[in-house]
């Protein structure tokens, strides 16, 4: 590594350090765990980080220590060495301890040392988790560490407990202050305010930001869309804002799994009326990934009676799955029917400028931030999924650690693997016409049939439009294709989509009701693109 220059040798680069981990864990987090606690300093070779107290040493080591690395390498202009050590009047040998305590901690980012966490004891209060510094006994050996990702963290966590009860130690340590490297918390709560907001989700974005301002007042709401376009985003914001605005204690959010999962425990012997009590006397209840329930009989019947209980003491309701509630497999007609009596609210995939905003954040997020030919390239390249763009930012963050250097865009194509669409897609004829189909909820092959009525011809129109867009085909092999019409029906149908798109046309018809044709466009292309 090589020594830090003259220059960064000043308040200017701390202040920078200061700044950019403020950016990526936040002020109040910064303000809890390093405003009073931590000094910084620079030396020839290493930037170092001075904190008073051994727990809290512990504790910015575990969760922080990547954080403070990414950002002294933001403010430096290059990846340095980060020490973090025990301040000069704190280096004492602790009283519940057998070995003397180390003065000097470093961590060096090839190896990063695994300490058993030191459990805390937990209270709750109005459903929140509320931290007692005080230390208990370690655990043993033998102690199995917590999961945080493990159905009984993600359970305790949707179901807070009443006031007054003590959890588990260890696993309420795991729910109260999750680690930062859990999936959620590297880029935060999933909230309203880190929400990124576009044309594929406007209308859902406004349906749950209108609940979560008047949650006494709304309809049940179901989303739905292909995965990574941000329905679990925004169940997890109206939770958000239903126990901190509202000061709701019993919101309930969970998978469709999860729910199976229990009822079938209750049924072998747990009890129902429990089951019953906890899903059906509560304030709010949030569902994902609805489609497991499909084929599900008795499972079925449970969740239609818990609907039915929902819905009759208004109390909100929010589904969510990767089709409409009337085109999930396996799903009853009567529980679909009242899963669609509230707001049906389709997600698009993320349009470009969507992933270009996710794509900086991502870049905030690194080690070294990004240029912005790369965010671009890779926006253009990557398909409208959230989650892919995210398994992009932790790539590019593990080869900036390898390379020391802010990778080539070469460098990052050979890595991603099938993250990347490996250049520009081929679009047939018949993607076109699924891609229409789909966006208009019409079943394939209508689109080459004789029905004119509106809600068929006009998306039929916009096929032929776009193929002529998308494809190389001639008019003449166009029409063939679209029910075996000659090349000047094709024709006409291009110039009068062409007057669509002039005049801001409005679509009706059956799927996207209202729309505009731009918007139906985008929807298509963004189909196409992620085939």
């Amino acid at each position: 590594m090589p020594a830090l220059h003259r220059d960064t040798e000043n308040t200017d680069v701390i202040g920078k350090v200061k700044e950019a981990l403020i950016q990526r864990i936040g002020s109040e987090r910064y303000g809890l765990w390093f405003e009073q606690t931590v000094g910084f300093r620079l030396e020839s070779d290493a930037v170092v980080v001075e904190v008073a107290g051994d727990f809290a040493l512990h504790r910015l080591r575990t969760n922080y220590f990547r954080h403070i690395e990414a950002a002294a390498a933001q403010a430096v202009g290059q990846l340095v060495i980060v020490r973090m050590e025990l301040q000069v009047d704190c280096k004492a040998i602790s009283a519940d301890t057998e070995q003397p305590t180390r003065s000097t901690t470093q961590i060096r980012k090839t190896a990063h040392p695994i300490e058993p966490a030191l459990p805390l004891k937990v209270t709750r209060e109005m459903g929140e988790s509320k931290l007692v510094n005080r230390r208990v006994a370690r655990p043993s050996a033998r102690t199995e560490p917590v999961r945080v990702g493990s159905f009984r963290a993600k359970a305790i966590d949707s179901r807070p407990a009443r006031p007054g009860t003590v959890q588990n130690a260890s696993t309420a340590t795991a729910v109260a202050e999750p680690s930062i490297t859990n999936t959620q918390s590297q880029g935060g709560a999933m909230t309203f305010a880190n929400f990124a907001p576009g044309t594929s989700n406007q209308l859902a974005r406004t349906a749950a930001q209108l609940l979560g301002e008047q949650p006494s007042e709304s309809a049940p709401i179901c989303f739905w869309g292909a995965t990574g376009t941000g329905k679990t985003h925004l169940l997890h914001a109206i939770r958000h804002e239903l126990r901190h605005r509202h000061r709701m204690q019993r919101v309930i959010l969970l998978s469709a799994e999860d729910f199976t999962n229990d009822f079938l425990v209750a049924v072998r012997g747990a009890g129902l009326p429990a089951f019953r009590k906890r899903y059906r006397d509560v304030d709010a209840l949030l569902i994902d990934n609805i489609q497991f329930f499909g084929g599900k009989s008795a499972t079925l019947r449970e969740v239609l009676y818990t609907v039915d209980t929902i819905v009759s003491r208004r109390r909100p309701l929010v589904l969510a799955g990767d089709r409409p509630p009337m085109e999930i497999d396996g799903l009853s007609t009567e529980l679909a029917g009242r899963m669609s009596s509230g707001l049906v609210c389709g997600l698009n995939p993320l349009e470009i400028e969507v992933r270009r905003e996710l794509l900086r954040r991502e870049s905030l997020r690194s080690f070294i931030p990004w240029d912005e030919e790369t965010i671009e390239v890779l926006a253009m390249r990557i398909s409208g999924d959230g989650r892919l763009i995210q398994g992009i930012g932790r790539l590019v963050s593990t080869l900036q650690r390898m390379y020391r250097r802010m990778p080539t865009m070469q460098e990052i194509v050979r890595e991603a693997g099938d993250l990347l669409q490996r250049g520009p897609r081929v679009v047939a004829l018949a993607d076109i016409e699924k891609a229409v189909c789909t966006a208009f909820n019409l079943p394939v092959g209508e689109l080459r049939g004789e029905v004119k009525s509106r809600n068929v011809s006009q998306p039929r129109i916009l096929a032929m439009y776009l193929a002529r867009q998308h494809t190389s085909a001639a008019y003449s092999e166009i029409g063939r294709y679209f029910g075996d019409r000659n090349h000047s029906t094709v024709i006409a149908a291009y110039r009068r989509a062409e007057g669509w798109l002039k005049t801001n046309q409005s679509l009706g018809g059956r799927g996207p009701h209202g729309v505009n044709v731009q918007e139906a466009i985008d929807t298509v292309e963004n189909l196409l693109r992620i085939g």
